[in-house]
């Protein structure tokens, strides 16, 4: 497997799990906090809460800065992660920047908190792309995904109904806060009496120990990354030493799903029955013209497909321009999609020539992407495809987003699309895309054909942002292959 089908979204899912603030009693406070994969140290975080006046008015702020480095098929990854949010007097959040940045790339997302909607922006390689999130009445928004207010003192069996701004996926989303029970925590030599405190969010679970001032101690979130609270040199420590050194865990195969079937060549493969075991999620479960779901929930979920594949037939395609009002949404721009850009829509026009065929206009752009970007696994952050265009280096997420932009800026509405695909002895998550030509067919950028075998499985599909829908079902996935020709 070459390195254009890196688990780019297993690597971007750091960026959720390490900015969470210290939700401390005392201000000023400042935590410092080792992250743990495995036995393995992967980097660490500084969280502070202090007084400020911002914009004229007193209030609080919340900074968080981290260092993660992962491996993921062998190639090391590094993320670092600033967020800064300003709070009001009763910490409700008034401004929030994001900034991820890895292999030389920074994107950064910005917020602005207004009585019924929020104004995000997303800067990318100097271009700027707005969304705004309305605010449902009565909501109570909190500064970050486990911070609860000083105001908040805690008992067990306390359960609270709290909204986030995700600053990854752009929405505001709700937080189910419970308090567990209290326990003694041991870290190193100390022993803590702590509350165990479980905040439920749309990508997963996640625990925090904290003691009765509110120190945060240690975090449990997905796929077993582990965060200790630890001093700061300590925690700064991420390089290996002699004596104790544990090799790094490699995410995209620790995330994988794995099979006991081998397919000998699966970029060949035209047809394919599995029964994906652990998919709890009932939306990421998606039937199409391709790919046929049946599901059964409960406790042991199952998901079993039959998805065929073909090349994409040039004669049934419709031509350009499409005016099909219900594709407006899918040849807009978007945060991370930039049809509209003036590069993005000059190359896209040169690719695509006077041709109107739209299965051929896909072609063409596919294997221009294909030709002239670069697999480079080490870029462990979402970009814009004016940064991807610029750098023509990157992930198949960021080969997936380029061929997306292009599209639509020739008029072939197009979508991006999360999953999984058949490498060596499992499936690896995946990002590919899809565009309109009469029909849906998939179009994969990362390869040098415009047929998609088989073994792609969809289980998100959208703009960017869908990608991460999938972080929820990562690690938590085996699949039993039925059948394939």
């Amino acid at each position: 497997m070459s390195n254009r089908f890196k688990a780019a979204a297993a690597l971007a899912l750091a960026a959720v799990l390490i900015s969470i603030p210290a939700a401390a009693q005392e201000i000023p406070s400042e935590t410092w906090m080792g992250l743990y994969l495995g036995q393995a140290k992967i980097g660490y975080a500084r969280f502070l809460i202090d007084r400020e006046t911002f914009q004229g008015k007193p209030g609080y702020r919340l900074d968080s800065a981290s260092v993660v480095r992962l491996l993921a098929l062998g190639v090391e990854v590094e993320q670092t992660l600033d967020t800064a949010v300003h709070l009001n007097k009763n910490f409700e959040p008034v401004y929030q920047m994001f900034k991820m940045s890895s292999a030389g790339h920074t994107t950064t997302v910005t917020a602005v908190f207004r009585a019924e909607e929020i104004v995000a922006e997303v800067t990318s390689a100097g271009t700027k792309s707005a969304r705004r999130i309305p605010i449902p009445a009565g909501s109570k928004i909190v500064g970050d995904d486990t911070f609860l207010p000083p105001t908040v003192k805690l008992k067990v069996g306390d359960k609270l109904s709290l909204k986030w701004f995700n600053p990854l996926t752009l929405s505001l989303d709700d937080l189910q806060t419970e308090v567990l029970r209290q326990e003694e925590l041991k870290l190193g030599e100390e022993a803590h009496q702590a509350f165990v405190i479980k905040t439920v969010t749309p990508l997963g679970e996640i625990t925090c120990w904290q003691n009765e001032k509110g120190d945060l101690l240690k975090v449990v979130a997905l796929m077993g990354i582990i965060m200790l609270r630890e001093p700061k040199e300590v925690a700064q420590s991420i390089e290996p030493r002699a004596g104790n050194y544990v090799p790094p865990s490699d995410l995209a195969v620790m995330t994988s799903a794995p099979t006991a079937t081998e397919i000998p060549n699966p970029r060949q493969a035209k047809y394919m029955k599995l029964r994906l075991l652990g998919l709890r999620d009932r939306t990421l479960v998606v039937s199409d013209g391709r790919q046929k779901v049946g599901y059964s929930g409960g406790e042991k979920p199952v998901a079993e497909y039959e998805i065929a594949a073909s090349e994409p037939d040039s004669s049934r395609a419709v031509s350009l321009p499409i005016r099909d009002a219900g594709m407006k949404e899918f040849l807009a721009e978007s945060p991370y999609v930039q049809p509209a850009n003036s590069e993005i829509a000059a190359l896209a026009r040169k690719i695509a020539g006077d041709e109107k065929n739209t299965c051929t206009v896909t072609s063409r752009l596919r294997a221009w992407v294909n030709s002239n970007m670069a697999p480079r696994g080490d870029i462990g952050i979402i970009r814009s495809s004016v940064d991807v265009l610029h750098a023509k280096t990157g992930v198949c997420r960021d080969y997936a987003v380029l061929y997306a932009a292009l599209a639509r800026a020739v008029g072939v509405p197009t979508k991006l699309v999360a999953g999984l695909v058949y490498w060596k002895d499992g499936f690896y998550y995946h990002a590919w895309a899809e565009s309109f030509v009469g029909e849906w067919i998939p179009v994969d950028p990362t390869l040098s054909s415009n047929f998609v075998d088989a073994t792609h499985i969809k289980l998100a599909e959208g703009d960017a942002t869908a990608m991460f829908d999938i972080v929820k079902t990562m690690g938590a996935l085996k699949a039993e292959i039925l059948d394939f020709k």
